[in-house]
C-alpha cells in the first residue's frame, strides 16, 4: 500500500519538473539572444562631393520666340487666261528664276501681232508726214503769184502812161488795174495757204508721232502681258501646294493666288522683351542698329525644342523703335543662317542674348541643386562632416554647371550625388567624385578577375 502511494506521488511531481526544466532552458535561450542582438550604430551614409568651380561667366537673357521667313512671295496670275502648265512638285525646293506656271499664251501672241501691225502703220504715217511737200508747193505757188502781181503792176503803170499820152483808153486802164488787184489778192491767199501748210506740217507730224508712240506702247503692253503668262520664282525657297489645278480660268477680275514660295535661308527669329528685362541689357540691343548695313548687331543664340543648348548662332538686326504700351514689351528680331533648312518658319524656339559678364562666378553641377518651398538650395558637408543646408540663387547654365550665389564659397564641399541619403545636421562620409570613380573601377576590375 505504501509503495503504491509513493509511486503516485512520484508520477505527480514529474510534470512539474519538466515545466521547471523547460522554463530554465527558455530563460537561458533568452539570455543568450539578448547578448547577441545588442544595438549597433549604423555607419554614416556615403555621399559624393565636389568643390565649386570659380571662373568668369557670361550671363544671358533667355526667352522663347518664333521663327519667320525673311521673304514670303505669293505667285499670282496677273493676266486672264487658262492655266496650262505647272513645272514644279508641290512642297519642293525651287530656285530663283525657275519656271513655275504657264498660262495659255496664244491669245496674247495674237494680240501682240495686231499691235505690231498697228505700230507699223503708225510709223508709216509718221514717215509720210515728215516727207510731206505741201510747204514747198505753197511756197512755189506764192512765188508764182507774186510774179503775176509784179507783171500786173507793170501793165497798169504802162496803161497809165499811155492814157496820159492819149494812146490808150480808160477801159484798158481799168482792166489793167483790176488784174493788178486780182494778182495782189491771189498773193495774199497763197501766203495764207503757205502758213496753213506750215502749220499742218507740224501738226501732222505731232499727230503721227503720238500715234506711233501709242502703237509702241500698245506693243510693249502686249509683250508684258505675254510675259505674264510665264511665272517664275523670284526667290530661292520651298513652294506650297497648288491652289488651282491645270485647266482653271485664272486672273478673271482678280490676281488669283496660285502658290506661295517661302525662303528658308536665312531665317528670322522674333522675341518680345519685357520692359524690366530690357532695362537690364538695353545697351546690348540698342547698339545693334547702325547706318552701315554690313555692320552686324549683338549676338543672338537659338536652340530648337529637341536640341541641347543653343547651337545656332545669329545676330540682332532690328528692334521696334518703341515699347508697345499695350503689352509693355519691345519686339526684337534676329537673323540666323539656315543652310541645311533645320529651322522652319513658324517654330517656337529658345533664344538667349548675352547680358553681361560675371567675374569669378561660382559654378556647381546642375544636378547638385535641390528645390523646396523656400526655393533652391545646396547641401554642403561642413566641419566634422556634418551636412549643412545652404539656400542659393541660381544663374546661367554653362554646360552641365550652374552659376550660384549665396552662402557658398569656393572651398565648400557640395553634395552632388547621394542627396536622398544626406540630411541637414547629420554626419556623412564625403568622397570626391574622382575617388568615387576610382572605387567603382576597382570593384569592376575585381569582378572581372573573379
Amino acid at each position: 500500500m505504501s509503495q503504491t502511494n509513493s509511486a503516485k506521488r512520484t508520477s505527480s511531481r514529474a510534470p512539474h519538473r519538466v515545466v521547471l526544466y523547460c522554463a530554465a532552458g527558455f530563460a537561458a535561450v533568452l539570455a543568450g539572444c539578448t547578448e547577441q542582438n545588442a544595438y549597433v550604430e549604423p555607419p554614416p551614409p556615403e555621399v559624393t562631393v565636389a568643390l565649386p568651380v570659380q571662373q568668369d561667366v557670361t550671363n544671358y537673357f533667355e526667352t522663347t520666340g518664333t521663327t519667320q521667313p525673311v521673304m514670303l512671295v505669293d505667285i499670282r496670275a496677273r493676266v486672264r487666261g487658262f492655266l496650262k502648265e505647272r513645272h514644279f512638285q508641290e512642297g519642293s525646293l525651287v530656285k530663283a528664276g525657275q519656271l513655275l506656271f504657264v498660262i495659255d499664251e496664244e491669245p496674247f501672241r495674237v494680240q501682240l501681232e495686231q499691235t505690231r501691225i498697228r505700230q507699223t502703220e503708225a510709223e508709216a504715217a509718221l514717215k509720210k508726214a515728215r516727207q510731206s511737200r505741201a510747204r514747198e508747193v505753197a511756197k512755189a505757188q506764192l512765188a508764182l503769184d507774186e510774179s503775176q502781181l509784179a507783171l500786173a503792176k507793170i501793165v497798169e503803170s504802162r496803161q497809165r502812161s499811155l492814157i496820159e499820152r492819149g494812146a490808150s483808153t480808160r477801159e484798158e486802164l481799168d482792166q489793167a488795174e483790176a488784174n493788178r488787184k486780182k494778182a495782189a489778192a491771189q498773193v495774199e491767199a497763197t501766203r495764207a495757204q503757205m502758213g496753213q501748210a506750215n502749220a499742218d506740217y507740224d501738226n501732222n507730224i505731232l499727230a503721227a508721232e503720238a500715234n506711233a508712240g501709242a502703237a509702241r506702247t500698245a506693243v510693249q503692253n502686249a509683250e508684258i502681258e505675254l510675259g505674264y503668262c510665264r511665272m517664275y520664282s523670284p526667290i530661292d525657297g520651298r513652294i506650297s501646294r497648288l491652289n488651282l489645278n491645270i485647266g482653271n480660268l485664272v486672273g478673271d477680275g482678280e490676281a488669283s493666288l496660285l502658290a506661295t514660295v517661302v525662303s528658308l535661308d536665312p531665317v528670322y527669329a522674333y522675341i518680345n522683351v519685357s520692359e524690366n528685362d530690357l532695362l537690364g541689357f538695353r545697351k546690348n540691343i540698342e547698339g545693334d542698329t547702325s547706318d552701315d548695313p554690313n555692320q552686324k548687331g549683338a549676338v543672338m543664340e537659338l536652340g530648337l525644342a529637341n536640341e541641347t543648348g543653343y547651337p545656332h548662332q545669329g545676330h540682332i538686326d532690328y528692334r521696334d523703335p518703341a515699347v508697345d504700351p499695350g503689352t509693355g514689351t519691345l519686339r526684337v528680331r534676329g537673323v540666323f543662317s539656315n543652310t541645311d533648312g533645320t529651322i522652319l518658319p513658324g517654330m517656337f524656339v529658345h533664344i538667349r542674348i548675352p547680358s553681361g559678364t560675371q567675374t569669378d562666378a561660382l559654378l556647381v553641377p546642375d544636378r547638385a541643386l535641390g528645390t523646396d518651398q523656400s526655393g533652391q538650395y545646396l547641401l554642403v558637408v561642413g566641419d566634422k562632416n556634418i551636412v549643412e543646408y545652404r539656400p542659393v540663387k541660381v544663374g546661367s547654365l554653362v554646360g552641365e554647371m550652374r552659376v550660384v550665389e549665396g552662402k557658398i564659397g569656393p572651398k565648400d564641399r557640395v553634395v552632388i550625388e547621394g542627396l536622398l541619403r544626406a540630411r541637414p545636421k547629420i554626419p556623412v562620409i564625403p568622397k570626391f567624385e574622382s575617388e568615387t570613380k576610382e572605387a567603382v573601377a576597382a570593384r569592376s576590375d575585381a569582378a572581372d578577375a573573379s
